[in-house]
Parts: structure tokens; sequence; C-alpha cells
């Protein structure tokens, strides 16, 4: 019994010890961000994680030694140079200087591979260095840092000579709104979402500002109705008459004489009267089908009659019941699951495709509009779904699945207009 007392006391001090060690790395390279050029801590970095050379600082290579001729150490090591690496990256304000720290990143580690192929004839610590690192590029963290790359070195890839014949996958870092489910996984590391959210954050910012600069350049071409002596870019992916258009829809009034945001509004506050959700049900079909008013008569009544019998048949059996906050988002929930995607298990999405193709992709963006503005709490499990088609379709020529693109770019201005920080009412 004492032996095991015993056992248990150095394991904890070891891993105790272990932290400590494992603080230093991470406390010196904090400071290095702030008192060098990024060009000699990589060279730092090299030094010590790839040539495993005598280091400057001696207390630095030596916490390094004590980690890595740990037992079974490569977890650890895993996270810890994971961790420094985003040290270095998260503290580059600019996506080119990311960009450059990203790719000598990478090629430091390519170096690694190389070396580890011919170490047998190098100082064991050098050897297991060379060796853990190796590893480390084959790790879910590893991964995580490529996709990161992808996203940033994406936008060159966006201006080829023929951008229709790329796959969906090059436009991955076009929306924003997809980051979380697209570029974060349930095993990436707390540093690679900071840095995946922190660059959403930054895209999604640039994107409102940009629209916005080129919207108002639009309206005070149409006021002055004189040729455009300056230039700015559409920001989407949307013709000029497509964005404008798009604009026009989810900022102006198009639901009779409301826009859909004061529309939704009038709607939730019919729904604080005390109601059955059986009668909740009904005015709902009417609040969403208002969107299926299209020229032809055949589509009105094919898609209102889907919507009508599909309302009717969710959960029935609470009919009698009171309407609640919970039963509105379970309807939301499972409206969305009707008109996108249920699942990657249940991927298909014929009528998504089917709702594009007869009502077009604004009007079906602002059929999806009309449900996020009764239920924001829903805009994660939206974006979710979007995610999973863009997955389905990644390998997809972009020309091949341009209905897909429609919808994203006008989700995308959908979004912004309603939940961003952009005001672009000014254009009607």
């Amino acid at each position: 019994m004492k032996s095991t007392g015993k056992k248990i006391i150095t394991t904890d001090f070891d891993d105790q010890q272990i932290y400590r060690e494992e603080q230093k790395i991470y406390h010196h390279f904090l400071e290095l961000v702030l008192t060098e050029s990024i060009d000699q801590i990589i060279e730092r970095f090299r030094i010590l994680f790839i040539l495993c050379s005598p280091y400057r600082i001696p207390e630095i290579s030596t916490a390094l030694s004590k980690i890595i001729q740990l037992p079974e150490c490569q977890e650890k090591f895993n996270y810890l140079l994971n961790r420094c690496c985003y040290i270095l990256i998260n503290h580059q304000q600019l996506p080119q200087d990311k960009k450059n720290v990203l790719k000598q990143l990478m090629n430091l580690f390519e170096q690694a591979i190389d070396k580890s192929d011919s170490s047998y004839d190098r100082p064991r610590l050098t050897k297991k260095m060379l060796e853990l690192v190796k590893g480390f590029t084959q790790s879910q963290q590893y991964l995580s840092l490529k996709r990161m790359v992808e996203v940033i070195n994406i936008s060159s890839a966006n201006h080829t000579h023929d951008p229709l014949n790329q796959p969906l996958k090059n436009l991955n870092s076009h929306y924003p709104y997809l980051y979380k489910y697209l570029l974060i996984t349930p095993n990436s590391s707390k540093e690679h979402q900071q840095a995946i959210r922190k660059m959403q954050v930054e895209k999604q910012q640039k994107y409102e500002i940009d629209l916005s600069h080129y919207v108002s350049h639009q309206a005070r071409l149409q006021v002055s109705q004189v040729k455009k002596s300056t230039s700015a870019k559409n920001p989407t992916l949307l013709s000029n008459d497509e964005l404008l258009l798009s604009i026009k829809q989810f900022v102006g009034k198009v639901e009779g004489n409301e826009t859909y945001r004061n529309y939704a509004k009038r709607f939730l506050a019919y729904t604080t009267v005390p109601q059955s959700y059986h009668l909740f049900k009904h005015s709902f079909y009417e609040y969403l089908s208002s969107s299926f008013d299209v020229e032809s008569h055949h589509i009105q009544v094919h898609f209102k009659n889907k919507l009508y019998h599909y309302l009717r048949s969710i959960m029935s059996e609470r009919n009698d019941e009171l309407l609640n906050e919970s039963l509105m988002m379970k309807t939301c929930h499972k409206l969305l699951s009707f008109f996108i995607v249920h699942s990657s298990k249940k991927s298909q999405h014929f009528f998504f495709i089917n709702l594009i193709g007869n009502l077009g992709p604004v009007i079906t963006t602002g059929l999806l509009l009309k449900i996020l503005l009764v239920c924001q709490q829903l805009k994660p499990n939206l974006e979710k779904r979007f995610a999973l088609l863009f997955k389905h379709y990644q390998f997809s020529t972009q020309k091949k699945v341009q209905w897909l693109v429609k919808v994203l770019e006008n989700m995308q201005i959908a979004l912004s207009t309603n939940f961003g920080r952009i005001d672009l009412s000014f254009f009607n």
C-alpha cells in the first residue's frame, strides 16, 4: 500500500513539473512575438524544434529535452508544437503576415520529414526530435494547420483564368459564415479554433465594409446618372444586377409594404397572444407561404400544399398545447431540415434543389430568412446545413453547382444585411 501511495505522489509531481516546462516554452514564444521579427522567431523555432541545436537560452532547450524524453510523449509534443505554432500565427494581424508565417512553418516541417528519413547517424536527441516532428505532420493538429493554409491561399486561386472549372472547395474562404463547420472539427485544438474564429470575424467585417462601399457607389451612380469615374469592387460572385436585386430583396419592402425584418416582428408580436400550437402552425403557414406567390399558379399550389401538409404533420400530438418558445424552436428546426437538408447521414436535398429551380435563389433565400428572423437562435443550425451541402459538392466544379453558389452568395448578403453591422436601407 505504501509503494502505491508513493507512485501516485511521483506521478502528480511529474505532471506538475512537465506543465511548468511547457509553460516556460509558451511564455518564451509569447515574449518573442513582442520583441523580435517573425524571421528571427522562425529561425529560433528551427533551431529549437528541427535542428535540436544548442539554444541561446539553455533553460528553454532543457525544458524541451525533458518533455521529449518522456515515454510515449508524441501526444504531449503534438500539443506543445501546435500551440507554439498558433502563438506565432495568432499574433499576426494581417492575412499576408499569417500566410507568411504558415508558409515558413510548413517549409520547416517538410525539411524535418526529409531529415528524419536519414537521421540514423545523428545524435540520439536530434533523432528523437525529428521523429516526433514527423509524427506531428501525421496528426490532426497538422491537418488543421494545412486547412488554414488553404483558407489564406485560396484568394489567389479564385483569380484563375477559368474559375468556373475550379472545384467548389476553392471558395471555402469566401463564406465566413461557414468557417465554423468547414474549418473546425471536434478534434481541433483550442488555438486552432481561436485562430479560425478570429479570421472569421476579420473576413466578415471586410466583406461587410466592401459590400457597403460597393452598394454606396452604385447608389451614387444611379443618382448622378454619370459614368463611373472611380471603381468599387463587387465583393460577391454575383453579377452587378444580381447583387443589387439581392440587396433590394433583403433590405427593401417585399412583403406587402414591409421588409422581411418588420414582417417577422409583426408575426412575433402576434405569437405573444396565448394560442394553441395548432393555431400557431396555421399562422406560420400564412407567414411563410407568401414566398410562394409567384406567377406560375402550378408552382404556387405545389409548394403551398407541400408546406401546409408538412406543418400539419409536425408534432401533431401536441396541437392542443399552448404555444411556447420550445415548440416554436422545434418547429423552425424541423422546417430547416425539410427545406434544406436533414443531416450528413440523411443528405437528400432534392426538395431544396426543386425550390431553387422554381423560385430562384433570391426568393428561396428569403424564405429561409423568414424562419431565421422568427427564431434567431437557429442561425448556427442553418449555417451547419449549408456547410453540409458545401462539403457534399466540394469536389464538383463551380460551373456544375452554380445553383448552390448563387444561394450561398444570397445567404451571405441576407445574413450580413439582417444580422450584421451594416445598414444598406438607403439603397431603397
